[in-house]
């Protein structure tokens, strides 16, 4: 749990299109893992001086880091760090399983979690807990694992949940959503919206990814808080499908090949299940990077583009 490359990346990218860190609460004391080259690197790539961040700079090689110098770089006044356990040092405690106290509500100008949320069980008490932290026109921003995380928390997470629940019915407008694959090439991708799409946007691949999220409270969450509904169900019951769902990819598939899918299993069971395995993997343009609809490559100076 901490600030890397990427993650400072996004971040100094929230800096740079009005995100005010002013007033700052993050999950969790963060860790600081970049060298003073990769940072001073990214500085200047968003044309900032290095020479105006000493502090920043000024220690040397430590094993353990905390982000404090970091975050004051990013313009923080006032930090808040949440966490159930002081064990590393947080400001606050609590256990975002349990609603926020009133005091901490619509108070920041950002709420930042960089590898919390898919530790806490009670997911839908802590992602509102962050919603209702931010002040109306500051920023909530994520850093959530996606693929390649098994067992690393309780959840991974994908693109359609922000879509849905960081939506104005609560509060909130999307205002980017990229997709960061951490291979060796470190590639990112501005991400559709599968309701605007049509279709799910799905993902096998070989290396961690993560979901980074940027949205902007535009007005107080409801008291009737909305859960995100996928964007393919309720296509379904808005047009009184009556056929039985199969489950799973197949459930929205024509009659037609549901019955022949049906016939291979009865005929061919092995030549169906090898078929069945190659339209679930990488090697199908659907559920890999090159399918364009879903994930369209950006540079990384270009974070701000809407898929």
């Amino acid at each position: 749990m901490g600030i890397d490359n990427e993650a400072a990346r996004f971040l100094l990218a929230g800096l740079k299109a009005g995100v005010s860190y002013r007033r700052c609460a993050t999950l969790g004391r963060m860790n600081y893992f970049l060298g003073r080259k990769e940072m001073a690197s990214l500085l200047r790539e968003f044309g900032m001086d290095p020479g105006r961040y000493p502090r920043l700079f000024s220690t040397g090689y430590s094993p353990v880091r905390y982000a404090e110098d970091f975050w004051e770089m990013l313009g923080v006044e006032e930090l808040v760090t949440l966490d159930a356990s002081d064990f590393e040092g947080a400001s606050r405690m609590h256990d975002l399983n349990r609603p926020i106290p009133e005091d901490l509500k619509n108070r920041f100008d950002a709420v930042c979690d960089i590898g919390t949320l898919e530790h806490v069980f009670h997911f839908p008490t802590a992602i509102r807990n962050c919603m209702e932290m931010v002040r109306v026109d500051g920023h909530l921003l994520l850093m959530c694992p996606a693929n390649n995380f098994f067992g690393h928390g309780f959840y991974q997470f994908q693109p359609e949940l922000f879509h849905r629940l960081l939506a104005p019915a609560n509060g909130f407008q999307l205002e980017s959503l990229i997709t960061v694959e951490c291979g060796p090439r470190r590639r990112w991708f501005a991400t559709a919206d599968p309701q605007v799409i049509q279709a799910r946007v799905t993902l096998v691949n070989s290396f961690p990814v993560f979901l980074f999220v940027r949205a902007r409270r535009v007005g107080e969450v409801p008291a009737a808080f909305m859960p995100p509904q996928e964007s393919d169900y309720v296509a379904a019951w808005n047009r009184q499908a009556t056929h039985a769902q199969s489950g799973g990819i197949d459930r929205l598939a024509s009659p037609g090949l549901l019955g022949l899918k049906r016939w291979l299993i009865e005929r061919f069971p092995r030549l169906a299940r090898a078929l069945e395995a190659w339209r679930i993997s990488s090697w199908n343009r659907d559920f890999s990077f090159r399918n364009r609809r879903a994930f369209r490559r950006i540079g990384k100076r270009d974070l701000d583009q809407r898929p």
